[in-house]
């Protein structure tokens, strides 16, 4: 079966570095540091302050922390033992979990996505269910972390769904059982238009960026030009971020006034890489491994041309999702609700040698709009708060009782914050999403 997403390898094809000399012959870990240290050298966003001299009695890994800057959450280098499993591709669920005092240990898990067709949909989960128990130990705020992790790590295991009841008592059900293994998901999950306040809304949503099913987007934006759309809202609250290509794509489809020639991403690199533009035509060229290119004038189809677009986003929502955000800003209006965003406003490049067992993934740039504006760092504010949490259980994706759909719809019926209630946002101790957000990192063609 074929693995389709892990957010950080989308576009190695088209940006592997070479570059350093390597002798030729198996690798001694001398050579594997002294191959580290060269490329963060020429790569390293903060490569002012390196050693001169790579420690060969350190392992790689070690050896590459030691070379990061204080502040950098994202460089990584990865080989196959250590490159890390993601709940939604090894299960086909994700969840979070938040306080409940009347619950077993005092937490309970709620599943906000199940992948069709897996063990753990065809067992009966389904988004909003509850559970307090996996792998039949109790879920406590103490133990949650370690939970998950240890659940990453095996290839079966179960989870206990429960109810909760009108007075807040929880209820145990059933011990279902999941299975680990590697799952294709699309990620387009739902498309539709709805009748609101005399306007056609297109609503999409969208779980990452692959650019395998970039032909699924842009059919998707044929039937709503077709309709005659005139409002859009795009759902990327768990989607932490994929393919440039991808990104770009769905960004020529919405956004206004321009060609291929104008620019898309700005990426400001250390002395050496200096400062890059990359228009929407460079970007389109260069999508991730044999898949087919859509150049830009393939996209007229579908391309709606609105003055604004409602983009909905929480803290999950990273990487290739934000600089979805963020790139628009200066061709239209984009209204973002939610929550703020993850805030990871870097990218890398991919760097491979034959000879090295190792994947090095140093940040290289900084990124920016075609205005030059960037800076989220920590995350891009929404203009409407809203959790979906707030109300439980979960509404199915694409209902319009959903917090942060009811809120777009609300301002697009004329509504403004005439429906608005600022709640504090739910507590939440475990994410199983966090770690695709935290891992993935934008890759970015040469």
């Amino acid at each position: 079966m074929r693995l389709q997403l892990l957010c950080l390898i989308l576009l190695f094809s088209a940006c592997r570095k070479q570059d350093a000399p390597v002798p030729a012959g198996p690798a001694t870990q001398q050579e594997i540091n002294n191959w580290i240290l060269a490329n963060m050298r020429e790569y390293y966003l903060w490569n002012q302050s390196l050693p001169a001299m790579a420690d060969g009695q350190q392992e790689p890994v070690a050896f590459f922390n030691s070379l990061k800057q204080p502040g950098d959450r994202f460089s990584v280098i990865y080989n196959a033992s250590n490159f890390p499993r993601g709940m939604l591709r090894t299960f086909g669920i994700d969840y979070y979990v938040i306080p409940w005092a009347q619950a077993p240990g005092g937490a309970i898990g709620i599943l906000n996505f199940v992948i069709p067709g897996t063990k753990a949909a065809l067992n009966g989960l389904k988004r909003g269910d509850y559970f307090t128990r996996i792998s039949n130990t109790v879920i406590t705020p103490a133990n949650v972390q370690q939970l998950g992790a240890e659940l990453l790590q095996k290839n079966n295991s179960t989870i206990t769904t429960a109810r909760i009841g009108d007075n807040g008592q929880v209820t145990e059900i059933n011990q279902i059982a999941i299975e680990g293994r590697s799952i294709v998901e699309n990620p387009l999950y739902e498309k539709q238009i709805w009748q609101i306040s005399g306007k056609k809304v297109a609503y999409l949503f969208l779980n990452n960026f692959d650019d395998y099913y970039n032909k699924d987007v842009l059919q998707a934006f044929r039937k709503f030009k077709e309709e005659g759309v005139t409002e859009l809202i795009i759902d990327l609250r768990y989607n932490p971020g994929g393919s440039v290509t991808g990104s770009a794509l769905l960004s020529a489809l919405v956004a206004p006034g321009i060609d291929e020639l104008k620019p898309f991403v700005q990426y400001a690199g250390n002395a050496k890489q200096q400062v890059r533009m990359r228009s929407f035509k460079d970007v389109l060229a260069v999508p991730s491994g044999e898949n087919k290119v859509i150049p830009f004038s393939e996209l007229a189809p579908g391309r709606l041309s609105l003055p604004r677009v409602f983009v909905l986003g929480t803290g999950i929502t990273a990487s290739s999702s934000e600089l979805l955000i963020n790139n628009l800003k200066p061709y239209m209006q984009v209204v973002l609700i939610g929550q703020t965003t993850f805030g990871k406003d870097v990218g890398a490049v991919s760097i491979t040698d034959k000879r090295i067992p190792w994947s090095l993934f140093p940040i290289t740039y900084k990124l920016s709009n075609a205005k030059g504006e960037g800076g989220y760092e920590n995350g891009i504010t929404p203009q409407y708060v809203s959790d979906e949490k707030s109300i439980l259980p979960l509404f199915p994706i694409a209902d319009q009782q959903d917090p942060l759909i009811a809120k777009a719809l609300s301002i697009i019926s004329g509504g403004g914050r005439q429906f608005e209630r600022i709640q504090p946002p739910v507590k939440v101790l475990y994410d199983s999403r966090q770690l695709l957000s935290e891992s993935s990192i934008v890759i970015l063609p040469d």
